[in-house]
């Protein structure tokens, strides 16, 4: 069985679905907490009570929901495999570090990613965001696992 040597939490992908991100010895689960389709019922709906009430009553809807689910899916994650966390959500995503070519840990001014560069058929950049406070978990953690594929990139742009 293969171990869990680390987790990211909460990292986040372009389309604002929220991920933890497992590390195994041989490969990473991008397991989901949030996504976007979690929550489609209540835009829907908000629409018409947005015109009388404004939004926040469907803020407040939507994030007592987001915190339920993510709550809900972290605890099945718990006493489980790396392979078992896979098959939770169809929305999970393994990398497999044998065909990861390169790592980026990203500092920009406005917000910090992590990126992984795959290498199948074709060549594909997975991108996360991460929290300014997970920049040296993060650094650390894909450091020892990968090595000499890690970079890292510190904008200096105003």
């Amino acid at each position: 069985m293969e171990k869990i040597v680390g987790i990211l939490r909460g990292v986040k992908e372009a389309t604002d679905m929220v991920y933890d991100l497992f590390f195994g010895e041989r490969r990473a689960v991008a397991a989901i907490v949030l996504h976007f389709s979690d929550l489609t019922d209540i835009y829907d709906k908000g629409n018409s009570r947005t015109l009388l009430f404004g939004s926040m009553p469907v803020r407040g809807q939507i994030m007592r929901r987001s915190i339920r689910l993510v709550a809900e899916r972290r605890e099945a994650f718990k006493d489980k495999t790396l392979s078992d966390i896979l098959t939770l959500h169809k929305a999970n995503k393994e990398i497999d570090y044998g065909k990861v070519v390169s790592v980026i840990v990203k500092k920009g001014i406005l917000s910090q990613s992590l990126e992984f560069v795959i290498k199948n058929d074709l060549t594909r950049k997975l991108s996360f965001l991460i929290e300014k406070n997970q920049m040296i978990e993060a650094r650390n953690l894909v450091g020892s696992l990968f090595q000499s594929k890690v970079k890292m990139q510190v904008s200096e742009r105003p």
